[in-house]
């Protein structure tokens, strides 16, 4: 029985770490993954160069000015895959590069 719990908590602890490592996005590239034109640039680089994430707003970092939300980050077939709301509220899918 006690084996069983050690086994119950290693299993939750390790769903709840991969649930994190889900929606982080420091040090990732995304391709706009659409066949409909970009909306946004067909690039993503979340670095510290680049793009940043505050809560779920993106910003260029060189300027700090807003250019989307996140609105969902999902993994298919193993790939995770970003939707990115714009400014005027139409959401485009990024894949992870």
């Amino acid at each position: 029985m006690k084996k069983l719990i050690l086994f119950l908590i290693l299993i939750i602890s390790l769903s709840c770490n991969s649930e994190k490592e889900k929606k982080n996005l420091e040090n990732t590239t995304w391709k706009f993954c659409e066949d409909n034109g970009a909306f946004l640039p067909d690039v993503l680089v979340f670095n510290e160069k680049y793009c940043s994430v505050k809560n779920d707003s993106i910003f260029w970092n060189n300027k700090d000015s807003l250019i989307g939300i996140v609105d969902t980050i999902i993994s298919h077939y193993g790939e995770r895959r970003l939707y990115v709301k714009d400014l005027s509220g139409n959401v485009g899918r990024y894949c992870e590069q």
